[in-house]
């Protein structure tokens, strides 16, 4: 190969490579509201609802002390998504919350709740949209003093019982058989509560397997699709689990590779 067929290609990983990085006042703005929402979210845990309270937004400082405080035993960051040219973003924790619905022993669950965040003043802060309620997979929860600090998460005595959140989220296949000669197969997951939910995926070890959920997020009356598709040296089964949050339903499904 010519010495200048050489340099074209390192030119074009070099572009490539720096395509592929964020830049480095992106990476900061990140940075900042990861510690921003870890900070906020710390005081959540200790119940030091007051000492968060700068980092709630102006037009949000009613609703949070109305109700909308976070009832969590511990959490971990899973996902930041920014928005509208980073001036917005969206955070996702994965918490512990306790879970309390009629017929059902109370069990704390693991519970991905997601929060937004806008820059003011120059400081990232926590925010609610401004509606009449927020919306929870039960519809419509309007705070007020004697609701407790669990926002979209389980107000103790506002769900259905045990089987009935269980017919509300469904997936329409238990078992799938999936090959490297076939095609991907699909289970379709549908929510018919009167709010969202959030979805999230794990599953045994299976080689070769892959699993993709089309959506995270579904609303009343939405469905979605997880693809399982087998590659390399597919063999094994093992169960997928759908967890619904934060209603603490897990829907599984047979998985065997071949």
């Amino acid at each position: 190969m010519r010495l200048m067929d050489r340099r074209l290609i390192f030119l074009a990983i070099a572009v490539t490579a720096s395509a592929q990085q964020p830049s480095p006042d992106a990476a900061a703005t990140e940075a900042a509201l990861r510690a921003r929402a870890q900070q906020f979210f710390d005081l959540q845990v200790a119940k030091k609802y007051r000492a968060a309270e700068p980092m709630v937004a102006a037009d949000s400082q009613d609703t949070y002390y109305n109700g909308y405080k976070y009832n969590i035993r511990g959490f971990s960051i899973q996902r930041v998504e920014m928005l509208e040219d980073n001036s917005q973003a969206k955070v996702t924790i994965k918490a512990k919350v306790s879970f309390v619905a009629p017929g059902v022993p109370p069990m704390e669950v693991d519970s991905p709740i997601t929060s937004l965040w806008k820059v003011e003043s120059g400081q990232w802060v926590w925010f609610v949209e401004q509606t009449d309620g927020a919306q929870t997979p039960f519809g419509v929860f309007k705070s007020s003093p004697d609701s407790g600090a669990l926002p979209p998460s389980i107000v103790p005595g506002t769900v259905p019982d045990a089987s009935t959140l269980q017919q509300s989220v469904t997936i329409d296949k238990v078992a799938i058989t999936v090959s490297r000669d076939t095609s991907p197969q699909t289970a379709t997951i549908s929510n018919q509560l009167p709010g969202p939910v959030d979805l999230e995926l794990s599953s045994d070890a299976i080689a070769g397997l892959t699993t993709e959920l089309e959506k995270r997020r579904l609303l009343p009356g939405e469905k979605t699709l997880i693809r399982f598709r087998a590659t390399g040296e597919a063999k094994g089964s093992g169960t997928v689990h759908v967890v619904v949050s934060p209603i603490a339903v897990q829907l599984d499904i047979r998985v065997t590779a071949n």
